[in-house]
């Protein structure tokens, strides 16, 4: 029994041990400097070492494994891939090259069999807003920096936001389908950048009078719990609203101060009244207004007594573009506490980030300016 004992003991020293290594380890891990970069001319440290852990999880065949979890798998795991490259070239000219080459290969993806299998082909404008709406995205920020040079690429853009305008102006709501029956207000908004993107590209100022018209309808279409674009929307008007929640709101406030600066800041202070938190003292996004319990689904993921891991992730970079710079620090410090990156081969990697998302998350966070994406 005293042998029993005495090794019981001796796990229970060293269990204590690596308990104070673990608490020191991260604690100092708390006061490395912040990832975060705040002006157009910077870019991320380490975010092509982060880039080139994208593309080796999406040649190895992450995007199939990420359709198996949630719907728009396959098409985000390129999409944010294809952005960030974009981001990266805004703001660091020599990267422009190989990121119109990954950018362009990305959205060959979307723009596949595979990228529109989960959208209804019957969905205006174009397999749906999500679908059409991101692709378009994908494509001005391609424009962007090929600096107009590809005659081909900004007609095929403007038939894209053709084919989304016509579709706005043809609804009932401003808020149109995804998916058969089922509309979310946050798909529509990349679309409507897309189309002031390829205003400001091409002088036409042809979106001008859609864009208005859709800023007027969806502020008559507000959750009036918070004062923010709601997470859902009815069809065919889209009057009967959800309440906002958090995983939506980063899409929205992310695109907002291109389309309409003064409504993008009131929002953003909005959601900051209702949304930000705090847990073991880390700031933290709830993913549902304070006040309001809800479950995680498909949009969140799960919820840590109520918290949202991705909205906070993505927060991060939010938090940039408004100039919270003092909140865009802290949760990068936290995330790259959490997150245990580490470089090896030419790429960095993040324990956390086991599944491909998680990976890609704090990729495309940090390739956040003070604009934002194509501004």
């Amino acid at each position: 029994m005293k042998r029993y004992a005495k090794i019981l003991q001796q796990l229970f020293v060293a269990a204590s041990l690596l308990m104070i290594v673990v608490v020191v380890f991260l604690n100092v891990r708390l006061y490395v400097s912040s990832p975060m970069v705040h002006h157009n001319d910077e870019s991320p440290p380490t975010l092509v070492l982060q880039l080139a852990a994208n593309r080796a999880a999406l040649d190895a065949g992450s995007p199939e494994q990420m359709q198996q979890l949630f719907p728009e798998g396959y098409y985000f795991s390129y999409l944010f891939h294809g952005l960030t490259w974009v981001e990266l070239a805004m703001r660091t000219e020599s990267h422009a090259a190989q990121a119109i080459d990954e950018a362009i290969w990305c959205l060959a993806h979307l723009d596949s069999a595979e990228g529109r299998r989960p959208f209804s082909a019957n969905l205006p404008p174009d397999h749906g807003i999500f679908y059409a709406g991101w692709k378009a995205h994908l494509r001005a920020g391609i424009v962007v920096i090929q600096k107009g040079a590809d005659v081909s690429q900004i007609r095929e853009l403007k038939r894209e936001c053709d084919a989304i305008a016509a579709a706005i102006q043809q609804s009932g709501t401003p808020f149109l389908a995804s998916y058969v029956g089922s509309a979310w207000p946050c798909d529509t908004v990349p679309a409507i950048h897309a189309m002031s993107v390829c205003d400001r590209l091409t002088g036409e100022g042809r979106y001008g009078s859609v864009i208005s018209a859709w800023l007027n309808e969806a502020r008559e279409r507000m959750d009036p719990d918070t004062g923010l674009i709601p997470h859902t929307a009815s069809l065919p008007d889209g009057r009967s609203v959800g309440i906002s929640r958090a995983t939506s709101q980063m899409i929205i406030l992310r695109y907002l101060p291109d389309i309409d600066p003064a409504f993008a800041k009131a929002q953003y202070e909005r959601f900051r009244e209702r949304f930000l938190t705090t847990f073991i003292g880390a700031p933290c996004a709830w993913e549902y207004p304070s006040g309001i319990s809800g479950t995680g689904d498909v949009d969140s993921g799960p919820l840590i007594f109520g918290r949202s891991l991705p909205a906070t992730v993505v927060l991060m970079g939010v938090a940039n573009i408004y100039a919270d710079h003092m909140l865009a620090n802290a949760i990068a410090q936290c995330g790259e506490t959490i997150g245990m990156p580490w470089t090896s081969n030419g790429q960095k990697r993040y324990l956390c980030g086991i599944l491909p998302i998680g990976q890609q998350f704090p990729s495309a966070c940090e390739s956040v300016e003070n604009g934002v994406f194509f501004g």
